[in-house]
């Protein structure tokens, strides 16, 4: 899986059970901050790639939502100029290179209220910046907490040409201060051009795919979005105990899960030292589990 550095993201069992998360707990969360410098694509990379420019679409849309969960109308506004740009880019490609299919992608949930939950972040241009903030006992008005985090593949379908009056609308919809519906226009939109893939991955993808995530998020010192990262990879290495196809792994599988129970404690304990040694062991796991894949 080609996890860019920048995933720093963005960009989630039955040991790492997590409960559900309380207005009252302090949160990793992605801040204003964060967002004003978004991955960049530039016109040229995007023109020689509609797959690029594709991508591009999506993570603006998806930054421009979370810059409008925060209020931040002037950095939406930002993206949804940007995504723009790469719609236009898009209707220059041919009708079967604006259907893109494979797309990694970081799928992330955020606690605000929207009825579209999920928000998509290409892992080819990487999930929203994110940094730890400690605000007390309730979030300030400009921080969004993690609520959820793992990787799903998409297939993006941009053959159609409904995205420019799904753009306008929302930025009518910022301009009159309702941020709730432009947030729903975006939403849409996504919704209009995302599909994720039904195919199965192996677990030993999905769970070296999960370890990466969480080995992102913590370099961010995004310890929640790590939990629910590796709450996904915990699933799968729970199916590959069961499949008897992996029968002659079932001590690495024990002792890996045991680790992964352990991390879920220096993650939470945020222990500097311990969570240096937590990447150093998810490395290890994370480069077992790749070796796996490339043998099925």
């Amino acid at each position: 899986m080609n996890i860019r550095t920048y995933l720093l993201a963005t960009c989630a069992g039955t040991a790492l059970a997590l409960s559900s998360i309380a207005v009252s707990y302090t949160a990793e969360t992605i801040t204003t901050e964060a967002m004003k410098a978004p991955t960049s694509v530039s016109g040229k990379e995007a023109t020689k790639d509609p797959r690029v420019a594709a991508t591009s679409f999506v993570e603006h849309l998806n930054y421009a939502r979370v810059a409008l969960a925060m209020k931040n109308a002037s950095v939406a506004k930002q993206h949804i100029a940007d995504a723009r740009t790469m719609a236009t880019l898009i209707k220059e490609a041919t009708m079967d290179q604006r259907l893109v299919t494979d797309v990694q992608t970081g799928r992330v949930v955020y606690m605000y209220d929207t009825e579209y939950k999920y928000h998509y972040f290409p892992i080819e241009t990487g999930p929203v910046q994110v940094k730890q903030v400690s605000s007390g006992m309730m979030w300030a008005k400009n921080e969004l907490a993690v609520t959820d985090a793992d990787i799903v593949y998409l297939t993006l379908d941009l053959r159609g040409d409904k995205a420019e009056t799904y753009l306008a609308d929302a930025e009518t919809a910022i301009a009159a201060g309702d941020m709730k519906r432009a947030d729903k226009q975006l939403a849409m939109l996504t919704e209009t051009v995302v599909s994720v893939e039904s195919k199965t991955s192996m677990p030993s993808d999905k769970a070296h795919d999960n370890i990466a995530l969480a080995r992102n998020f913590i370099a961010a010192k995004n310890y929640e979005g790590a939990r629910f990262a590796l709450k996904h990879a915990d699933e799968a290495l729970d199916e590959m105990q069961k499949d008897e196809k992996y029968k002659g792994r079932s001590a690495d599988l024990a002792m890996m899960r045991k680790d992964v129970a352990q991390i879920q404690v220096n993650i939470t304990a945020k222990d500097p030292t311990m969570i240096e040694k937590t990447n150093a062991k998810m490395e290890k796991w994370w480069s077992e589990l790749k070796t796996w894949s490339k043998k099925q």
